[in-house]
């Protein structure tokens, strides 16, 4: 994956926060190839309808999305984000997503969801 230093705002535009790069150019790569393969997962698993404006890997041990409409998901540890994305993939399809401040993802097995 490759991250552009400056870049046209736009509704699709994802916020990447936290992440370390290759270099310090344009052009240069996500350092940590998990981050690429979260970002694949939650592409690969069509949540575009959450419309996740920011991604931040700032603590590799707690990853957080969060939402245009306010919704904050934790995601737990980047070491397991592929059972997490399923997850909240799943419950985006049998929940209102909207209804929502807060889903905690970062208990196995479990989801803890806050409403407003």
């Amino acid at each position: 994956m490759i991250v552009a230093s400056e870049c046209v705002s736009r509704a699709s535009t994802v916020e990447l926060q936290g992440a370390a790069l290759s270099g310090i150019t344009p052009g240069e790569r996500l350092a940590d190839e998990r981050i690429v393969d979260l970002i694949e997962a939650l592409r690969a698993t069509n949540l575009s309808d959450m419309n996740i404006q920011r991604i931040d890997v700032t603590d590799p041990s707690s990853i957080v999305l969060d939402t245009e409409p306010g919704l904050r998901v934790l995601l737990g540890t980047i070491d397991s984000h592929a059972r997490r994305v399923d997850a909240l993939a799943a419950l985006s399809r049998t929940i209102d997503l909207g209804e929502y401040r807060v889903i905690d993802l970062r208990l196995e097995g479990e989801a803890t969801l806050v409403t407003w």
